[in-house]
């Protein structure tokens, strides 16, 4: 009889970023350069949306990537270049409270040096976000209105994602 033991590990750290564009393109197997799916025959047409290279769905045909079936390929990332920047849904939450704590001119956060030490990082962005003059530049603030799903305004000027 073989008894095995083994010391349970911990876990101290998780952190979650963002890929940059170049990464995204670096982890890619195909560029998806075209709106189609399926050609005439019933196919799926490359750098299209089903691009086999992607992995399969249909039980008779091979992934382009792996040579996986559709039981053994689990789908490899493409990657779409978009003509202009667009906002995630997600993260319009984290961009107005952005937009409402940090000056449009000195790009600092709207807080003073001394509430800056007497507060933690979680209190800082509550007292941050609802300042009328920036303590730093004394740069009055305009109002950030959100016009779901995802327009931003300040004052009655129009932010765009590029901006």
């Amino acid at each position: 009889m073989i008894i095995m033991s083994f010391t349970p590990k911990t876990i101290h750290q998780i952190s979650f970023g963002l890929f940059s564009p170049d990464d995204i393109r670096k982890m890619s197997v195909v560029e998806i350069s075209t709106a189609d799916t399926y050609d005439e025959e019933g196919y799926p047409i490359d750098k299209g949306l089903m691009d086999p290279h992607l992995g399969v769905i249909d039980p008779g045909i091979r992934c382009r990537t792996c040579g996986g079936g559709l039981k053994e390929c689990l789908g490899h990332p493409g990657s779409i270049d978009l003509a202009r920047p667009v906002i995630h849904l997600k993260y319009v939450p984290m961009i107005e409270l952005g937009l409402r704590c940090f000056c449009k001119e000195c790009k600092m956060l709207m807080i003073s040096e001394k509430d800056f030490s007497k507060y933690p990082p979680s209190q800082r962005i509550k007292k941050a976000k609802d300042v009328k003059k920036c303590p730093h530049c004394n740069t009055p603030q305009e109002k950030i209105k959100l016009d779901k799903p995802t327009t931003f305004y300040r004052g009655k000027t129009r932010i765009f994602p590029k901006d």
